[in-house]
């Protein structure tokens, strides 16, 4: 990620609203804190992480977001270096990371999940002063066939419980085969801001791989 890019995620995560008393730092690893995250509280998931998000809440205690990849574990012949995904976001308690919610997608045959980390993001998008978590990801194929450009927006339901909801735009690469979005139940009854987010970053990310 280039230095521009870093410098107006931080800025953003440092616009969330200052009442709610809730702090986020946006981490890679060239940085400090990257490296003392990884020592203390630790990396739970498979793999390495290629971002990590801290968020410290006055009322609910601190949240961090791994986003990791490791070597696949199936077949895959797409890349030379397969991949598989592996993200969560995880309580801070006095024993350890107590795992709220998990992701995971994975090489394998011809096809090639991968994170498009200038579009996986945080956000009060609809002012409850808790941060929704917005992880964008494009699975690449051989062929031609419509390929899946995956928003997943995480919102907390309680101190220990968040709500997974999709949007999936299906990218074509042929004139007869337009470009489509399916939504679940879930994010059908997301608040219009958070799905008016979700809707700007998959159509920004759309922009970036067309």
């Amino acid at each position: 990620m280039n230095f521009k890019i870093k410098l107006l995620l931080i800025a953003g995560m440092m616009s969330l609203h200052a009442h709610a008393q809730t702090e986020t730092g946006v981490y890679f690893s060239n940085d400090r804190k990257f490296r003392e995250i990884l020592k203390n509280p630790g990396n739970p998931l498979e793999g390495y992480p290629v971002m990590i998000v801290k968020i410290k809440a006055s009322q609910s205690g601190s949240y961090f977001w791994y986003l990791n990849e490791s070597k696949a574990t199936k077949k895959s012949f797409f890349d030379d270096h397969p991949k598989d995904l592996h993200a969560g976001i995880y309580l801070q308690e006095p024993g350890g990371l107590l795992p709220v919610i998990t992701f995971k997608d994975f090489a394998e045959g011809l096809a090639q999940p991968r994170y498009l980390i200038n579009h996986c993001e945080i956000a009060d998008a609809d002012k409850d002063g808790f941060p929704e978590f917005y992880l964008t990801y494009f699975t690449d194929s051989d062929g031609l066939d419509a390929k899946p450009l995956k928003v997943i927006v995480y919102t907390k339901k309680s101190r220990t419980s968040f709500q997974k909801s999709k949007i999936t735009g299906w990218l074509s690469f042929q004139p007869e085969d337009p470009y489509r979005e399916e939504k679940d139940q879930h994010f059908k009854s997301l608040p219009a801001a958070v799905q008016m987010k979700a809707q700007k970053i998959i159509k920004d990310a759309k922009k970036e791989l067309l």
